[in-house]
């Protein structure tokens, strides 16, 4: 049962606040034990800041400095460039083909059914640091 209210979602000190308030203990233990939590938080978000101060700030050279610094670009790029294939240079290649009455192969077709969910991923995620950034949400 307590575990389950633990990893039940929230923010951990207001779950661990919680069990705590269900425990039979003092006034004074309670605070005690809130306060702790707090500083616990407060010092795990001081060490993720850290990480990402320094992960930005990293000089990192050669392939691993390269693909920590541009996996997002190249995984929105791939999926442009698979659209645009798809939707619209095939397209026009096809028409231009059958124009001049070429005969060819059939072209290669991608996968859009799995290509989609990615493309509506990465926009709604753009979208939403969008919104973040015009509200001036750092968070």
């Amino acid at each position: 049962m307590v575990l389950s209210k633990i990893l039940g979602g929230g923010s951990l000190v207001e779950t661990v606040g919680k069990v705590i308030d269900s425990v039979h203990t003092s006034e004074e233990e309670k605070l005690a034990a809130k306060t702790k939590l707090k500083e616990i938080e407060a010092e795990l978000s001081k060490k993720q800041m850290d990480i990402n101060l320094a992960d930005a700030k990293s000089q990192a050279t050669g392939i691993g400095g390269i693909m920590q610094r541009s996996w997002r670009p190249l995984i929105g790029m791939s999926c442009a460039l698979a659209i645009a294939w798809e939707f619209v240079i095939k397209q026009f290649l096809v028409f231009v083909l059958a124009a001049f009455s070429i005969q060819h192969n059939p072209l290669p077709e991608l996968d859009m059914s799995t290509l989609f969910p990615l493309v509506t991923a990465l926009l709604g995620m753009a979208g939403l640091r969008s919104f973040e950034k015009s509200k001036n949400i750092t968070k």
